[in-house]
């Protein structure tokens, strides 16, 4: 290791912890360009398969079994807690890292002193689906969003796939254990605490998108009733942060529609129909709720 490189921690809180999990850490593992580091699977109460847990450890991962259930926000506490290096990223059990991308997300904390949070581009697996191939409209449309709307600094780059923090900031992180979607809490807090967050769209992660509709519906209320649930946490109005400009909304259909007419016009009618359907989906929810496994298993 030389002397200038940065300490890092990865740390995957797991609570399906499926087959999918020794594929992320293989992808982890697999990194080019950095040095020593220490990879952590914090299971949260479900005990994992013998097989995952032993392929795991074969592959050098440091695995703890809590026996309670704590909730995704309690085992990302707990992975900040135990991290001493300079560099914690936070990942999820269904996340494949290109082997460049841990490289790219140490190289820009170097290269950006002030930097405290960084979000890594997401990118979802080659469609196989016709469902994919419709979902994957919105993950276009998010990201063009996202990073032409004041200068990629807003809470649509923040995804909880792959978040980076400079340790000493994440241990500062008040994050209430009930919190439903922690990626964009995590965003605002970091804001909150004087903190900048930044976008290395050249640290790519891929995830596997939902596979049906139910998925699909519970993901897309998650998000919309971020802007309510945050503002309670917060103790403040998150309007502006969540009034994405207009014609830049406009705009990223509008490229998705002449490059994807078809599938743009089936998401809009799917968007359209999670609205309605998905109404007051997640108001008064706790921190359990069900895991999505669709993007989990393995073929």
């Amino acid at each position: 290791m030389k002397k200038d490189d940065l300490t890092f921690t990865v740390a995957i809180p797991t609570y399906y912890g499926g087959f999918g999990l020794v594929k992320t850490a293989q992808s982890i593992i697999s990194s080019k360009g950095v040095g020593k580091f220490r990879l952590i699977v914090s299971v949260d109460g479900n005990p994992l398969q013998q097989e995952v847990k032993a392929q795991l450890k074969k592959l050098g991962v440091e695995v703890i079994e809590n026996k309670q259930r704590g909730g995704q926000v309690t085992r990302i506490k707990q992975n900040i807690s135990l991290t001493n290096s300079e560099i914690i990223i936070l990942t999820q059990d269904d996340v494949l890292f290109d082997k460049h991308a841990i490289a790219n997300i140490l190289n820009a904390f170097k290269k950006n002193p002030n930097v405290t949070m960084i979000g890594a581009k997401l990118l979802p697996t080659p469609a196989k689906t016709f469902f994919e191939k419709i979902v994957g409209i919105g993950i276009n449309v998010n990201y063009f969003l996202g990073k032409n709307w004041n200068n990629g600094d807003n809470y649509l780059l923040a995804s909880g796939r792959c978040l980076a923090f400079r340790t000493f900031q994440a241990k500062k992180l008040n994050i209430p254990d009930e919190v439903i979607n922690s990626d964009a809490f995590l965003y605002f807090e970091n804001k909150r605490r004087k903190g900048k967050f930044l976008l290395a769209d050249d640290a790519i992660v891929y995830n596997k998108s939902p596979q049906n509709l139910k998925e699909h519906l519970k993901q897309s209320k998650k998000f919309q009733y971020s802007q309510e649930e945050l503002s309670k946490y917060l103790d403040v109005s998150l309007v502006k942060e969540y009034s994405s400009p207009r014609v830049l909304m406009a705009k990223a259909f509008i490229n998705e529609f002449l490059r994807n007419p078809v599938y743009t016009g089936l998401y809009i009618l799917i968007s359209i129909y999670t609205r309605i359907m998905g109404k007051n989906m997640y108001s008064g929810a706790t921190r359990f709720w069900s895991t999505d496994i669709s993007t989990k298993r393995i073929k």
